[in-house]
């Protein structure tokens, strides 16, 4: 049975090992420093510190005892939160992942999430279809534009 849980320092090491599977094999249009600091981040003390603070708004999607996805992000100020990361095993998980922040967001008094993704990768596609609406583009290097999505809850 999945279920979705608030993300703890427990979770950390499984949520690393996602992120630095994502890194494998990063898109040329990456360039390598960016790669490189994202990784580095990636790494289970850099996640472990994230747990430090606050403002962070963070859940895992559990199969019995085994993490299957992930959602992470955080509350900004003006009621607004930011997702920086979402990754699941399947698509449905992503969908439940998201509902449960939103979820979160709405209980805090939030009226806003903003996030970013790449056009080339699957989570740009995924926030269109959840409602997000597109606001702009941000060139982060040559041939490598950031989209910048939000939706209102």
């Amino acid at each position: 049975m999945m279920r979705i849980i608030k993300a703890t320092k427990s979770h950390a090491k499984e949520i690393s090992r996602w992120m630095l599977s994502d890194l494998e094999n990063p898109s040329p249009k990456f360039p390598k420093e960016m790669i490189n600091r994202f990784r580095e981040h990636a790494q289970e003390k850099g996640i472990l510190m994230e747990f430090e603070n606050p403002k962070l708004n963070a859940f895992v999607a559990i199969d019995k005892t085994k993490v299957v996805g992930f959602i992470v992000g955080y509350e900004e100020d003006s009621g607004k939160a930011m997702i920086h990361y979402v990754a699941a095993q399947k698509y449905e998980m992503k969908e439940r992942l998201l509902n449960r922040f939103i979820k979160e967001c709405k209980l805090k008094n939030m009226n806003k999430i903003i996030t970013d993704a790449f056009e080339f990768r699957d989570n740009n596609e995924f926030f269109k279809s959840m409602g997000f609406v597109f606001t702009r583009k941000e060139l982060i290097a040559k041939d490598l534009e950031m989209l910048w999505y939000e939706i209102k809850i």
